[in-house]
């Protein structure tokens, strides 16, 4: 036998060694010295993962609402003055705005806001220019009656109502929101087993429940109305009072989820 040949056995007789070696290595636990020199400790290999869940994934949503008359209602007015210049045009609206302020200083069940400000130029026929200052002011309550008695005043003085609108206050929204939600819940695990009982399934679970915004439908949306008084020559002019009529509200929450379902006959199934 030639040098070579002997060193070629030699090189495959390791190479098998070693790969014998390293298959019975990962074969076997981890094994741990202890600095003492005491007996060797072996860790067990961990455990395989856990299979992952079986059965459909059924994805569906369901939704409830529940019901309430307004009772809030919130007129916005616009006042509006002109002048000749920015300066007397403000200072006529900031006067109207002030008689209107006095008049609401003694209703504390009406709550008034002011918005808007704004100045500009009204261009006329005939290239007629004038300067008009406009301001927005928002009343609401919930007396009816008493904010439509405040409004004709207002009118008189000579603010237009731009828009009428009934809402419900933020206690009986949330009880309303409340009662829907649970109603959406209650309807998501019904649905869930009637559809999985129309596939000839069984319910195992529900999953990623989802609870969607929750917000207020009107049936009726509010009616928008144009300016009751817009020309400064009307303000003098008789104007009858506002009218409104609350209507009913609806609060709808809607609530998704994800539905495991598994064979009847599954013996994972409960």
């Amino acid at each position: 036998m030639s040098l070579h040949r002997a060193l070629s056995c030699s090189g495959l007789k390791a190479l098998t060694a070693g790969c014998l070696l390293g298959s019975v290595a990962l074969s076997t636990p981890h094994a741990l010295a202890t600095p003492d020199g005491g007996p060797v400790v072996t860790t067990p290999a961990e455990p395989p993962p856990h299979p992952r869940p079986h059965g459909t994934l059924l994805s569906f949503s369901v939704s409830d609402e529940a019901q309430a008359k307004a009772d809030t209602l919130s007129i916005h007015f616009a006042a509006r003055a002109e002048g000749s210049s920015p300066i007397i045009a403000q200072q006529h609206l900031n006067q109207l705005v002030s008689n209107a302020m006095s008049i609401l200083k003694d209703q504390p069940d009406i709550k008034s806001t002011a918005e808007s400000y704004a100045v500009g130029q009204d261009y006329a026929p005939h290239d007629k220019r004038s300067w008009v200052a406009r301001q927005a002011l928002v009343l609401s309550s919930q007396n009816r009656d008493s904010l439509l008695a405040l409004a004709e005043k207002l009118q008189k003085l000579g603010l237009s109502i731009e828009d009428m609108q009934w809402s419900l206050n933020p206690e009986v929204r949330a009880k309303l929101e409340q009662q829907a939600r649970l109603g959406a819940l209650k309807k998501l695990r019904q649905q869930a087993e009637e559809d999985a009982a129309a596939l000839g399934q069984t319910l195992l679970g529900l999953e990623r429940v989802h609870i969607g915004s929750q917000g207020m439908d009107d049936l009726a949306p509010p009616p928008h109305m144009g300016p009751m008084l817009m020309m400064a020559e009307a303000r003098s002019a008789a104007t009858p009072p506002p009218e409104s009529t609350a209507e009913m509200q609806t609060v709808r929450v809607t609530v998704s989820a994800q539905a495991r379902l598994a064979q009847a006959q599954d013996p994972a199934s409960p």
